[in-house]
């Protein structure tokens, strides 16, 4: 079957571009195989590789399909010297060490090996020692390499350390509806980071609808790929790349005026939590030992207010008991008399601030469970220095 389709020439490379938002560009394109049978019906390429296993013939059809890429790639290569091209290699090649090498074959078409990057699924190869040696072959040779799927089944994470992949393109199965599913948002968030700070840049698969692009863009994702952009095509002509150019505009000004309108809301935040903060004093003041128990006509005035608690200045220490207006939890309860906060961000970025005050990032509340945010204020009053603390609810 597979010498058929490779006489009959009924196996072709489609290009899927990859997109760089921040550099509004065509990053590179992923080749992408297609085949049909002599009847003109498609076979699937899970299909095609696995029929190729079986008939011994994964090596000649690997080499057969990314001669065609690098073909048809010259053309898009030649107008931008800054393109890359994506290509898979089967997982079994590696792992058995079958692969014949592939550099001889980027050089017979005049593509610079910095712009191929090689796609390996490292969670389907058993045989490490193969895996490295294969990466470490055409790091030295100067080819990119990437993670493909990262992040689903049982990705290792500790085959990053040492593959130290240039791309980690993160799989779709994380990706999918991603602005609603608050897990896998904030294993995103972590994947990213950690990319990050090993230098490794991060392409998010398989987007399909402007939230799930802004998401990621929000999470420092740095490249996409998937249908909301562009779907795998023969080949790559004027309209769609203006296409594709319009939805770069389109959603590049989506996530500016996300920006401006969260940095919005976070100073809306800081003036109304400024003005509990006087509030709250006004009434402290009212009595010279601190007492908090009238501070609960406070929380009937805004609903978001969690809790407020006095910290001692200099020692971090708090001062009095925490009131909070919240259910009792399992495993969840507020500070008391007494309690240490020096570690504690809210207390000392807010004593060594030349502001005096400090907005916390979404945490969840160690005193009810909730998630919310602490806005600490250095504070006088009845000639005493403290922190005052608002935990609100988010």
């Amino acid at each position: 079957m597979i010498n058929d389709l490779i006489n009959e020439k009924n196996i072709e490379i489609y290009l899927q571009p990859i997109i760089s938002i921040k550099d509004k560009k065509i990053f590179g394109y992923e080749a992408l195989t297609r085949a049909n049978d002599r009847y003109g019906e498609s076979i699937s390429p899970h299909y095609l590789f696995e029929q190729a296993k079986k008939e011994n013939l994964s090596c000649e059809l690997d080499d057969y399909v990314r001669e065609l890429a690098l073909a048809k790639f010259q053309s898009y290569y030649r107008d931008d010297k800054s393109v890359l091209l994506f290509l898979n290699f089967e997982s079994n090649i590696i792992e058995n060490e079958m692969s014949n090498d592939f550099v001889p074959m980027a050089y017979k078409y005049n593509i610079s090996p910095s712009n191929i990057v090689i796609e390996v699924k490292e969670e389907k190869i058993k045989n490490t020692h193969a895996l490295k040696s294969f990466v470490n072959h055409y790091k030295k040779n100067g080819f990119i390499i990437a993670l493909d799927d990262f992040g689903a089944g049982y990705s290792s994470f500790d085959r990053l350390e040492y593959i130290q992949p240039d791309i980690v393109k993160i799989d779709r199965s994380l990706i999918y509806n991603i602005h609603n599913n608050f897990i896998n948002s904030e294993i995103l968030t972590a994947i990213s980071n950690m990319c990050n700070k090993i230098g490794a840049m991060t392409l998010a698969e398989g987007v399909e609808n402007g939230d799930e692009v802004l998401t990621c863009m929000r999470k420092h994702i740095d490249v996409f790929q998937g249908y909301w952009f562009a779907r795998p095509t023969k080949d790559i002509d004027i309209s769609m790349a203006e296409d594709i150019c319009k939805s770069v505009e389109y959603i590049g000004d989506k996530y500016k005026n996300g920006v401006k309108e969260h940095i919005k809301k976070k100073q809306q935040l800081l003036e109304n939590t400024k003005l509990l903060t006087k509030e709250v004093l006004s009434v402290l003041n009212e009595k010279k030992d601190y007492d908090l128990s009238k501070v609960h006509k406070v929380f009937a005035k805004n609903d978001k207010l969690e809790a407020v608690y006095i910290i001692d200045l200099y020692s971090g220490v708090q001062v009095g008991e925490t009131v909070i207006h919240a259910e009792e939890k399992y495993l969840y309860t507020p500070s008391k008399d007494g309690h240490d906060h020096s570690l504690r961000e809210y207390y000392y970025i807010a004593k060594e601030s030349s502001r005096g005050d400090f907005l916390s990032a979404k945490y969840i509340s160690k005193a009810s469970g909730n998630m919310c945010r602490t806005y600490s204020s250095k504070v006088l009053s009845n000639g005493n220095n403290y922190i005052v603390c608002f935990d609100i609810l988010n």
